[in-house]
């Protein structure tokens, strides 16, 4: 746990809180996410929403307005935790988000174009800089961020197919409590990006 410097806090057009913080020195892979620690409060998870490797600085996003107002000049964070996603034999990505949930996808997929993989992004009421796959059924790997409620409606390919998973509260961020356990995997040690069919089960649309 290290104290960072808070160098930009702003609210940008989709009323979503970009923070930015500086001397961030130890570079995130992609799929990875924070701990933000209020002391004596929580713990939050938080993904990486970019990393300037130039000048060591890390961007997160924050949706709600109360979290981003406890955020200060200083924050304490732990981190990067999380499995980095494996991007070995992935030829194309295709990123699905839903709103504001699109921010969780913006590192992932920017690590993945620069690393030459066929990107393309479908934005649900959002906005991602890449094209629209035609067929979703081409790619490799699919990055979802988007309500439980509507994996389903999406008929999305379980077995190629990792969802960010937001519905398990994650408390210790180290794979000791075992409060953010499903299906046997810690969300935190496993995730947060994790298998469609490890996360819900087909037909029933309630996670497990």
């Amino acid at each position: 746990m290290i104290y960072y410097e808070v160098i930009e806090k702003r609210k940008n057009v989709d009323n979503v809180y970009e923070i930015k913080i500086a001397n961030f020195s130890v570079k995130p892979k992609a799929g990875q996410y924070v701990s933000l620690i209020l002391p004596s409060k929580a713990e939050i998870p938080l993904g990486v929403g970019d990393y300037d490797e130039d000048n060591n600085e890390l961007r997160l996003y924050v949706e709600s307005e109360k979290l981003a107002n406890e955020i200060g000049k200083r924050v304490i964070l732990k981190g990067p935790l999380g499995k980095p996603l494996d991007f070995t034999n992935v030829r194309i990505i295709v990123g699905i988000a839903y709103g504001k949930l699109y921010h969780d996808l913006l590192y992932p997929l920017k690590v993945a174009y620069r690393s030459k993989i066929e990107t393309f992004a479908k934005c649900i009421d959002c906005k991602l800089n890449y094209e629209e796959p035609k067929n979703i059924e081409d790619a490799d790997l699919i990055l979802v961020s988007a309500p439980l409620q509507l994996l389903y409606e999406l008929k999305i390919p379980g077995e190629k197919t990792l969802v960010y998973n937001r519905w398990v509260k994650m408390n210790c961020n180290l794979g000791v409590c075992g409060l953010c356990e499903v299906k046997g995997k810690l969300t935190c040690i496993d995730g947060p990006f994790m298998r469609f069919d490890d996360l819900v089960d087909y037909g029933k649309g309630v996670l497990k």
